[in-house]
């Protein structure tokens, strides 16, 4: 089958960490010759002009608007759904970038929405002031629910984990923007110029991004160079259209 358009997820997909996943650099480049070519992640601590960034450092062809980060799905959601909106940011300074180049002031002090995210230097003073500015009548959007991060070295806690001690300790549930959300997905319907059956979604987690591409009604693919393996897809009701060795 011809496809028009491909999604790719990032890490476990193109690369681990810092590291390139051998041959994504010529499969992609051999892509976009034919087709277009979007990126998506779950991974806030970059902008998706970092993102651009990263990818040509690693060889690969990009531009910003083919990137779509939870940091931006977080922002595009805010930006439409809440008024005067102020923010107060659990996360790096990659979602801060994204939220402030959608003109979305960020604070500490009279904020109407808390946004959860990866923070690698998340403490218990942070926890706090989310809870309490939760509890007090603010938003509280979530990044994404990924329990795991996959890197060159070792799996380390995702973003998830964070959002999860916030919902225990203000006793309320996120709205979460990426993947498998109908808000990403709303934001890649947006962005694509093919439909859905023309479009083949790449990635390497069966929960959100096969789960997510086949509730577009897209076609999906899983790579094994992530976090899912052979076996899991055997146990899983998640089952993608093919399953591929790497990119």
């Amino acid at each position: 089958m011809k496809f028009k358009c491909f999604i790719l997820d990032l890490d476990g997909v193109v690369y681990k960490g810092n590291e390139l996943i051998e041959g994504a650099d010529e499969r992609i480049s051999k892509i976009k010759k034919k087709a277009e070519v979007y990126f998506l992640t779950n991974n806030s601590t970059l902008s998706s002009e970092d993102y651009v960034a990263k990818l040509r450092k690693l060889g690969i062809s990009a531009e910003e608007k083919e990137i779509i980060t939870s940091g931006y799905a977080a922002a595009w959601y805010i930006r439409k759904n809440i008024p005067n909106p102020r923010a107060y940011v659990i996360g790096e300074e990659g979602l801060v970038k994204e939220l402030r180049k959608q003109w979305i002031d960020v604070g500490h002090r009279n904020c109407n929405v808390v946004v959860v995210g990866l923070d690698r230097g998340f403490t218990y003073a942070k926890l706090a002031w989310a809870m309490k500015l939760i509890l007090d009548g603010a938003e509280f959007i979530a990044t994404n629910t990924d329990r795991r991060l996959i890197t060159e070295k070792a799996l380390l806690p995702g973003g998830g984990v964070i959002v999860k001690a916030v919902e225990e300790a203000s006793g309320k549930k996120p709205i979460v923007v990426g993947k498998p959300s109908d808000i990403m997905a709303k934001i890649i319907l947006e962005k694509v110029k093919a439909k859905p059956e023309e479009v083949l979604l790449i990635g390497d987690r069966l929960e959100t991004d096969i789960a997510m591409g086949k509730k577009m009604g897209m076609k999906t693919a899983l790579v094994l160079t992530g976090h899912t393996r052979r076996e899991d897809v055997e146990k899983s009701s998640i089952k993608p259209d093919y399953i591929l060795d790497k990119l």
